[in-house]
């Protein structure tokens, strides 16, 4: 085989592949064999017939073709192996001569990624600190949610439908629940389902402002009918409803407000079942630090990759931006299912094609793939690996936090599954790998400054090899097996969003 090889840009490979005589000949002798098989010719029995008459008989070409189809198949594997190529696509061919074979062939590669100088990239590390105060608007929140709706104090009295003096509500304001009938037509057509007794929360609940607007003028038992105009750059809404109007009618049924509770130890152990205001305030604020910390290691960990991403040089080929859309475009259809709505319903909805939906999407779909891409170059450079010895620690890390659950031995089964040791790999190796990362971009000093740490397992005292190991110990004091495996899973779900589908599970082949 004669071979040739041309890089081509967005990660392309030409190849132009001759059949030396050797080769050629042998495909040939293949091809009569077979097709000598398939045909009768007078006075012989099948697959007997001379090579000569089979040809003046039906033409050479009823060899060639055969010959041509099987050799070309095995002339492009050897190519693929002798230049060590991962095709990502279909490939595109050319027949250059028939006799003896020559083509050409276009292919689409996994791409040859130059991370450039990543390890130069430098970070400072976030501050986590929570701020004074942080926890009020928590505990507010809280409050709010565990408050009773009641009856607002009615504003005097009213002649009612039958001419019998009521209490004359007041009109909504914000914060209070309505309950309200709607209809909404555009075009006068039909914009969405009508809705009865509907429930919102004025300034919480996402209610459109010209909607809350009106409603805050009307009392109950009061319809009203109206306009909501949207502007044609108005990006606060899809797209399908800038430039257009919506006519609603709308009327109140119901109005209620919060009876806010006491601040006090009652309400703490009504809303987190702590024994005191103060035991409330205590975990609230350790949950915002917390949630703060693992925010700001995922938000530092993308800060990083994005700077090393920007010194990368290497291009994505279109095979592979073309699957991660189609990836996108089966996911949003299986949300859009769960919600009873389909894809094409979803469209018109948003009057947008199907086409314009993936040109859509073709950005962020290559943006994760390189993010990806990288993120296993640099893995492999720093090599960066879980061993079993690292997986077994793990797993019977896990089998020791069993030790008070209902069913321990039939957790411990689990945990040792193949799923779970492949799922556990996997988080092992981000883990590995993002703390790589994060070493190099910060020196060392970690992507969180203040952070918050778990408080060290208080446990029985236990028998070792040495003796006995106290409770407390740096032996005993490890992250509780829920609160590691929460502030792990959020920070390897978010940064995975961020790096890409599968970046892990591509890393960890690649290591």
């Amino acid at each position: 085989m004669k071979l040739t090889l041309e890089r081509l840009p967005e990660s392309r490979v030409l190849l132009e592949i001759a059949a030396d005589d050797a080769e050629f000949a042998k495909a040939m002798d293949r091809a009569y064999r077979k097709v000598a098989q398939q045909i009768v010719m007078p006075g012989f029995r099948k697959g007997k017939a001379p090579r000569g008459m089979i040809e003046r008989a039906y033409g050479r070409e009823v060899f060639l073709e055969e010959a041509n189809r099987n050799l070309m198949n095995d002339l492009y594997r050897q190519a693929i192996e002798q230049e060590d190529l991962a095709p990502v696509g279909d490939p595109e061919l050319e027949l250059v001569a028939a006799e003896p074979l020559a083509f050409k062939v276009t292919i689409p590669v996994y791409p040859t990624v130059d991370p450039g100088d990543y390890a130069a990239v430098r970070v400072e590390p976030a501050d986590a600190a929570v701020a004074a105060g942080a926890e009020d608007e928590v505990i507010e929140q809280l409050r709010k949610s565990n408050s009773p709706w009641v009856d607002p104090e009615a504003e005097g009295m009213e002649l009612g439908p039958d001419r019998v003096l009521q209490p004359k509500s007041r009109t909504p304001r914000e914060g209070d629940q309505v309950t309200i009938d709607y209809e909404v037509t555009m075009d006068g057509e039909e914009a969405e389902a009508p809705q009865t007794d509907a429930v919102f929360v004025i300034g919480e609940s996402g209610m459109l402002e010209p909607v809350e607007a009106q409603l805050k003028q009307m009392r109950v038992g009061q319809t009203a009918n109206f306009d909501v105009s949207f502007a044609e750059d108005d990006e606060t809404v899809e797209a399908g409803l800038r430039g257009k109007t919506l006519r609603y009618t709308l009327t109140l049924k119901g109005l209620k407000e919060r009876d806010l509770l006491p601040l006090d130890d009652d309400f703490a152990k009504t809303a987190a079942d702590v024994d005191t205001l103060a035991d409330l305030r205590e975990r609230v604020t350790e949950n915002i630090h917390r949630e703060q910390t693992q925010t700001a290691r995922v938000e530092k960990l993308n800060e990083i990759v994005d700077a090393m991403l920007a010194g990368a040089s290497f291009d994505v080929p279109a095979a592979m931006i073309d699957e991660s859309v189609e990836e996108d475009v089966r996911g949003l259809r299986g949300r859009l299912a769960q919600r009873g709505v389909s894809l094409e319903a979803y469209l018109r909805m948003t009057e947008q094609e199907e086409d314009a939906l993936r040109a859509e999407l073709r950005p962020e779909a290559e943006r994760r793939l390189r993010r990806s891409l990288l993120l296993r170059e640099i893995a492999q450079r720093e090599g960066v690996e879980v061993g079993d010895a690292d997986l077994e620690a793990a797993i019977d890390e896990m089998v020791a936090s069993t030790g008070e659950a209902r069913e321990p031995e039939q957790l411990a089964s689990f945990y040792r599954s193949d799923f779970v040791r492949g799922a556990l790999r996997s988080d092992l190796f981000e883990r590995k790998l993002f703390d790589r990362i994060i070493e190099i971009a910060t020196d060392g000093r970690g992507a969180v400054a203040n952070a918050w740490e778990p408080k060290p397992v208080t446990t029985p005292a236990r028998a070792t090899d040495e003796g006995v190991t106290p409770a407390g110990s740096d032996a005993e004091s490890a992250e509780p097996a829920e609160q590691t495996a929460e502030a792990s899973a959020a920070t390897a779900d978010a940064t995975v969003a961020e790096a890409g589908p599968d970046a892990a599970a591509e890393a960890t082949q690649a290591s």
